[in-house]
């Protein structure tokens, strides 16, 4: 919860200080931009925190959201079952699902939370615009398209594509009458690309100016976060994986021994990913009991073809959540690994429940030649295609790391609607019917059973309060430092982002969002995380270490203790954290006399800097070959680098003044004694403007990730404000006049648009026209 409240804190702290929403953050990674940002999340916390504390507005803001989801559901499903218990049913399973309440309550996700009520509105919006071919159902589509996209873009990216799949799936037996629904799909596509201008010229803009997982492990996290085992579909809890896992760390305590190969390390390694956000990928046995039955006895359909459509769906999402590997081999590889390590148990629970069901459902449902054989293609395809790798192929597809957000949203979704169908297929056709409301309740009551063991996570967090006492007393005891410093924790949990609102000081770094770091400082801290010289470099005067952290290895933190105290000054330290003062810390402003220069690609350069930075040695980024003599060295991309032989030279400042008027804003006065190199320790960013004197003057990378102005003799009066591109305000006005457009057509009637809408296809004859009319 602490990751996303330190956003809304931010926020709030701009808003109501300074009147306006901030496009750029000085409190995180030393200066960071929010235009790619998801924001919709910041909309109802920052009402709600008029009222209440920050973190009982996240709390109020995640209830609102789980309990709009359920209303969505059934309204969803009631146009898609045409049944009122079926809508119920679906929305009991989809407000009960462990998606719900662990993004809410547990892993705090809050804009996931925000994005469940949009999946059924988004596809009862798309549905009723391609079955009306009118503007008002086309328009309302495209205003929740954007919402969506606006609210997490990763799931509404993912959603679009199954939507996508229905559009084809709903034109293919209307292909004779192709005119109304593709001109209906250009409207919406149109109207979506206008009204989320907003929203996405900014990312296309900004995505080359930040790090967007460069150099991360992103196959390793594809590889560990995917559904290694459909077991894991009916693992409560986690519980077959969590003690899988617990009975191979304690025979490999009792044995005393490493593995014996690679083979056997993977085998370990893939036993103990399959707790990876194990909650996360449970359908519940109720639920899928239900879908089981309709499989089985739902002879007679209320509407067979969209069973099939989200049947296969759910296949669909499964065999991309398997992530890299195919479906049969991720479960044949998980098998072989229980086996092998002991597991028998749980190595045959698959193989056995899927061949029991394959032989019920040969034995029940595939009766004739054909059947069998479509079953048979439909099976191998959906355990042997490698889905998610292919997509993978794509753009923007490529950078999804868990590939068990294909189940996520969707999957829950397909789970909610097919579960409707047990009321419309097998109760409301058979005896059962008059004792629908019995039936519901008992369902209601079995699926809150099932899913109990995720109501522990609403409960208050395990940390305990001492520790949230000395975070805040940690940080607090820095308020009283006046100087225009930065801090940087090291620590897994990431609570520890709340530091900024105990302490006043912005921290250099931090990962939550490291993949929205602007490129400089996602380099740098990658080159150097947690060493000195980037503390020196960014300016970082204070330390916080988390001494609890459980997701720290002890002898490592150990390791990193000690040399933090033979570097260090330890100013406080408590049962949790150790607060350490680094006294070589550059100022916020610096200045040096001379510099060198740097050719290439800016990510390349970090350890560069670094080295440099050691001995006083700024480092300016240049596009083009720079004149001899006016830096003390020239380095070129992939050339043998050499730190010069002497020292650099840095300029005493005098009166030095700094000023924030915002976030937006630097004010800085000082004299200089010589002509030099000022760097300003706040990330370099290429929207930031500058003037010395009154007169522009260029911005100069520096270091790889920090600011730089050339001063001549003299005393200066300097100002940086950050100036977002006009194709900003550009892409604002586009979608407030479509806005503005659209509302003035719905409300002077748009009978003109619908007629061009459901203009019929010219290949349908003049005839046909009239009997269809008749």
């Amino acid at each position: 919860l602490a990751a996303s409240a330190s956003r809304v804190w931010d926020f709030r702290s701009e808003i109501t200080t300074h009147h306006h929403v901030p496009w750029w953050t000085p409190n995180f990674m030393s200066g960071s931009s929010y235009a790619m940002a998801r924001g919709f999340a910041l909309v109802p916390w920052l009402l709600l925190s008029v009222f209440t504390d920050i973190v009982t507005a996240g709390k109020l803001t995640a209830l609102a959201a789980i309990f709009a989801s359920a209303v969505a559901m059934y309204v969803c499903a009631r146009h898609f079952l045409k049944q009122e218990w079926a809508a119920v049913v679906s929305a009991l399973v989809f407000i009960l699902h462990p998606q719900q309440l662990i993004h809410a309550a547990a892993a705090e996700h809050l804009t996931i939370s925000l994005f469940f009520p949009l999946i059924p509105l988004l596809w009862l919006a798309l549905s009723r615009a391609l079955e009306s071919n009118r503007f008002r159902d086309t328009f309302l589509c495209a205003l929740l398209a954007v919402l969506a996209w606006w609210t997490d873009n990763k799931q509404a990216f993912i959603n679009f594509a199954f939507l996508g799949a229905y559009v084809v799936y709903w034109l293919w037996p209307r292909r004779q009458r192709w005119r109304p629904i593709v001109r209906t799909c250009a409207l919406l596509a149109v109207l979506g690309l206008t009204l989320g201008a907003p929203f996405l010229v900014p990312g296309l803009v900004e995505s080359k100016n930040v790090k967007l997982f460069a150099d991360d492990p992103v196959r390793a996290w594809q590889a560990t976060y995917s559904l290694k085992d459909v077991l894991q579909l009916v693992d409560r809890n986690g519980i077959i994986a969590a003690t899988a896992a617990e009975d191979v760390a304690a025979r490999a305590q009792i044995d005393k021994r490493p593995p014996r190969d690679k083979e056997e390390a993977d085998q370990v390694q893939r036993i103990f990913a399959l707790r990876a956000f194990s909650a996360e990928k449970y359908a519940g046995i109720v639920a899928l009991a239900l879908i089981i039955v309709t499989v089985f006895w739902g002879d007679q359909r209320t509407d067979a073809k969209v069973f099939r459509f989200c049947l296969v769906a759910l296949l669909v999402s499964v065999v991309c959540a398997s992530g890299l590997d195919s479906v049969a081999s991720a479960n044949w590889e998980t098998g072989k690994a229980l086996w092998l390590q002991g597991q028998t148990t749980a190595a045959l629970a698959v193989p056995v429940a899927c061949v029991a069901f394959l032989v019920a459902l040969w034995a029940v449902k595939w009766k004739t030649a054909r059947q069998r054989v479509m079953a048979a293609a439909a099976l191998t395809c959906f355990l042997v295609v490698p889905g998610f790798r292919i997509l993978a192929l794509l753009p923007y597809f490529d950078t999804i790391r868990a590939p068990f957000v294909f189940y996520d949203g969707p999957g829950t979704f397909w789970v909610a609607i097919l579960s409707g169908f047990f009321v419309t297929d097998v109760v409301g056709r058979s005896t059962l019917r008059r004792f629908q409301p019995a039936l519901i309740a008992a369902l209601a009551l079995l699926l809150l059973i099932d899913y109990w063991p995720y109501q522990k996570s609403t409960r208050q967090t395990d940390l305990p309060l001492r520790t949230l006492t000395n975070l805040a007393a940690t940080y607090g005891s820095l308020a009283q430092d006046l100087d225009w410093v930065k801090t940087y924790s090291v620590s897994n949990r990431y609570f520890h982002l709340l530091g900024p609102m105990y302490s006043g000081k912005p921290q250099a770094y931090e990962a939550f969002n490291d993949w929205l770091a602007p490129v400089g400082m996602g380099a740098l801290n990658q080159a150097g995380a947690g060493s000195h010289p980037l503390f020196d470099l960014l300016g970082v005067r204070y330390v916080v270490v988390d001494k609890s952290d459980p997701g720290s290895p002890p002898a490592k933190l150990r390791q990193l203790l000690d040399l933090y105290r033979q570097q260090f000054h330890v100013v406080r330290e408590d049962d949790d954290f150790v607060l350490f003062r680094n006294p070589t810390a550059h100022g916020y402003v610096a200045a040096y006399a001379r510099s060198c220069t740097y050719i290439g690609d800016v990510r390349e350069s970090a350890r560069l800097s670094l080295a440099l930075s050691e001995r006083n040695w700024p480092l300016v980024q240049s596009d083009m070959v720079v004149p001899s003599g006016r830096y003390e060295k020239a380095y070129r991309q992939g050339e043998p680098a050499s730190v010069p032989e002497r020292d650099g030279e840095t300029v005493p400042l005098s009166d030095l003044h700094l000023d924030r008027g915002d976030a937006e804003h630097i004010g800085i006065h000082l004299k200089v004694p010589q002509s030099c190199l000022v760097v300003v320790a706040e990330s370099y960013y290429p929207y930031w403007r500058a003037e010395v004197d009154g007169k522009p003057v260029d911005v100069l990378r520096v270091s790889t990730g920090l600011m730089g102005l050339e001063l001549s003799e003299g005393v200066h009066d300097i100002t940086l404000r950050y100036r977002k591109p006009p194709a900003y305000a550009l892409a604002a006005l586009v979608s407030l006049l479509t806005l503005a457009a659209g509302v003035a057509v719905l409300a002077c009637g748009s009978t003109k648009i619908d007629g061009w809408l459901q203009r019929p296809s010219a290949s349908i004859s003049p005839n046909t026209r009239r009997h269809r009319k008749t």
